[in-house]
């Protein structure tokens, strides 16, 4: 094969992946919007919220390609949204075996419901807290995007008086309902700061040095 059909051939790969990826985001968007269809209506999925690029070696190529971004650390390619693409495909790939109880779907959903949420009035920590715990539930796996009070709380809150089992449904009203609290308790917490620190203070206690 010529040096040109197989840098074309290489070209379309990729590109077909980056399609398979996109189509794979918006349709967990829109289970992310079912799961929240009572917080408000997140609307449609816009890939330019989203680091939505290639990985080749260490390097992360944007499209459409602006220009080259060196990767944050090359031993943790999945903690970062530049790898939301690859995260994606690896999902979807581990989904017949391990339904969403993957590392990559972990990413894939604190990306998902941080920007979800976002749209929905939650800024900054308390967007990011309510998708890291998000991912949480969803996958049974533990992110170090978020306080892990936060996440503590938010995990408490959506498996009261219900079994710990991270394979629920989307649609399900119950599962609605579970996330519409939660998502009031952060708006609570985003318009009350004093309440917040109350609440999610820790529950470590300190034991004095003896000197």
């Amino acid at each position: 094969m010529e040096l040109e059909e197989l840098i074309e051939a290489e070209e379309s790969a990729r590109h077909k992946n980056l399609e398979r990826a996109i189509q794979i985001a918006k349709r967990e968007w829109e289970n992310v919007g079912t799961s929240l269809k009572l917080c408000g209506d997140i609307g449609e999925f816009d890939q330019e919220d989203f680091m939505i690029g290639i990985i080749e070696e260490d390097v992360i190529i944007r499209e459409p390609a602006i220009s080259p971004t060196k990767s944050v650390s090359f031993y943790a390619p999945t903690f970062y949204p530049m790898y939301f693409v690859d995260n994606l495909l690896t999902m979807d790939e581990k989904i017949p075996e391990y339904n969403y109880k993957t590392v990559e779907a972990l990413y894939v959903y604190i990306e998902l419901a941080t920007k979800a949420v976002g749209r929905l009035g939650l800024i900054g920590t308390f967007s990011m807290g309510f998708g890291s715990g998000y991912g949480n539930v969803r996958t049974g796996w533990i992110a170090e995007k978020g306080l892990p009070r936060e996440r503590e709380i938010f995990s408490e809150m959506f498996f009261k008086e219900r079994k710990r089992d991270y394979d629920w449904e989307f649609h399900l009203n119950s599962t609605s309902e579970k996330l519409k609290t939660i998502f009031d308790k952060f708006m609570e917490w985003q318009n009350n700061p004093e309440l917040y620190h109350k609440e999610t203070k820790s529950l470590a206690r300190v034991k004095p040095m003896l000197v």
